[in-house]
C-alpha cells in the first residue's frame, strides 16, 4: 500500500534543483523518479515515459534518481 501512496501523492518531495538543462519536462522527470522510487523497474519506468512521448534511457532515469538523492525502497 505504501507504494501506491508514493505513486499517487504529490511530488513536492522530489527536489529537482539538480536539473541543469531543460531536455525533459520537469513533470515527466518527477513522474519517472516517483515511479522508480515507488518500485517500478527502470525498464518499466522508461516504457511509462515513452507512452507519454518522452524517450529517455534507463541510464537517464537512474541518473535522475541518483541526483535527486533518492533510492527505491528495498524489498
Amino acid at each position: 500500500m505504501a507504494e501506491i501512496a508514493r505513486l499517487t501523492g504529490h511530488r513536492e518531495w522530489i527536489d529537482l534543483d539538480f536539473v541543469e538543462r531543460e531536455r525533459t519536462p520537469e513533470s515527466a522527470m518527477a513522474l519517472g523518479i516517483q515511479s522508480h522510487v515507488a518500485g517500478l523497474s527502470l525498464s518499466n519506468t522508461v516504457d511509462l515515459l515513452d507512452s507519454l512521448g518522452v524517450q529517455r534511457s534507463r541510464k537517464a532515469v537512474h541518473d535522475w534518481v541518483q541526483k535527486a538523492d533518492l533510492q527505491p525502497e528495498s524489498g
